[in-house]
């Protein structure tokens, strides 16, 4: 009696290093053939043990491929994002990226922090609360008020990656001082675009998820249990996201430094106040009585100040006080402003008065108008020498 075999395994494999996509089925069956008494048999395997000879008598070996959470925040910030002491809705832009093998929500929130992840100088101010997220739309680069308005991730596909927004109030501060800001992303249910997902608060390898608070909308999500069971698509879930780089890059709940495989995953950035820049040039011109430019008694002596915010922030509350010299009589009635007449009177026409000894100018009325960078500013005035 001669009896031989030849086994085949057939299946679905992966040559790349692209993952299978969550839930797919991955199925393999062995079929042998063998000689029996000068008779040829073909028999095929199944998961329970198959003892009928033929072809199709076999079934599958079936399992399904987990959805694996692997993702990472990434700041873009080189350095600390330039703001003005007081200024409002400070931008800081961040990066979620979904290393997974599926498309995914992600939550987001934001918290004030109290390391600077650049190092010096130290965070030493907090931002006033609360803190605002939203998300790229792609429309146009850059924050944009009225297009980025979503505040979570919707159906970020695998290997893809979504610019997250981080907008602050900073209190009135000093030149200097830093106050630092965390992104936390958590891995929530995909399928439905334009929904928001509810947090996976579980793996099915005993990895819990911390709870929190997440987005604008504030949806509070409570720490689930394991159940180590394939979730509504037949899939079990891994965690697989990387701890956070750095004790600033902390969890959701307990505000500690973010572990691995919690489907929690964040980084950090900073603003830092700067001093404003304004530049002031000021010049004169002699005009004697004559025409010429003899600096004699009875000249005019014309002023001129040129006033720039040369920094990237607006200025509030600039006032320009300019005291006449001694031995001068101030000229009525000469100030301009941008080559418009300004009044004397202390008043709300124009903003401009003369109060002896000092011309002053209220480029930003009163409080009401902020001094944009780059926008040319110059007031003239006259004197004349006694």
């Amino acid at each position: 009696m001669l009896l031989s075999f030849v086994c085949v395994l057939t299946g679905m494999f992966y040559a790349s290093a692209t993952f299978a996509a969550a839930g797919d089925s991955i199925s393999t069956r062995a079929t042998i053939n063998y000689t029996y008494n000068g008779n040829t048999f073909v028999q095929e395997s199944s998961p329970l043990g198959n003892s009928t000879v033929g072809v199709n008598n076999g079934a599958d070996t079936v399992f399904i491929e987990d959805r694996l959470i692997n993702f990472t925040v990434s700041s873009t910030d080189a350095a600390a994002s330039v703001a003005a002491s007081g200024q409002l809705a400070v931008v800081t832009a961040f990066t979620v990226t979904n290393f997974g093998n599926n498309a995914q929500d992600f939550l987001l929130t934001a918290r004030d922090t109290s390391v600077n992840p650049f190092g010096l100088p130290a965070d030493n101010i907090d931002v006033a609360p609360p803190l605002s997220v939203y998300v790229e739309n792609n429309a146009t680069p850059g924050y944009q008020v009225t297009q980025d308005t979503a505040t979570f991730v919707d159906e970020l596909a695998a290997g893809a990656t979504a610019t997250v927004y981080v907008l602050a109030n900073l209190p009135v501060a000093a030149p200097g001082d830093v106050a630092a800001v965390t992104l936390i992303a958590q891995a929530a249910q995909g399928g439905a675009a334009g929904t928001e997902g509810l947090a996976i608060n579980n793996d099915d390898n005993n990895n819990i998820s911390p709870a929190g608070v997440y987005s604008n909308a504030g949806t509070t999500v409570n720490a689930g249990t394991p159940v180590n069971i394939a979730d509504s698509n037949a899939e079990n879930i891994v965690f697989n996201e990387p701890a956070g780089l750095s004790i600033e890059d902390i969890d959701s709940t307990g505000l500690v430094q973010d572990v691995a495989r919690n489907g929690q995953h964040a980084d950090s950035s900073a603003y830092e106040v700067q001093p404003a820049a304004v530049t002031i040039n000021k010049t004169v011109t002699v005009i004697d009585t004559l025409g010429g430019t003899d600096p004699h008694a009875g000249a005019t002596l014309r002023y001129q100040l040129d006033v720039v915010i040369t920094g990237t922030n607006n200025i509030n509350n600039l006032v320009i006080t300019d005291t006449i010299p001694a031995n001068t009589t101030y000229t009525p009635a000469s100030i301009t402003l941008n080559g418009i007449a300004q009044t004397d009177a202390s008043d709300v026409v124009d903003f401009s008065e003369f109060t002896f000894p000092e011309v002053i100018v209220d480029l930003s009325q009163g409080g009401l108008v902020a001094v944009t960078p780059g926008t040319p500013n110059t007031i003239i005035f006259d004197v004349t020498i006694d």
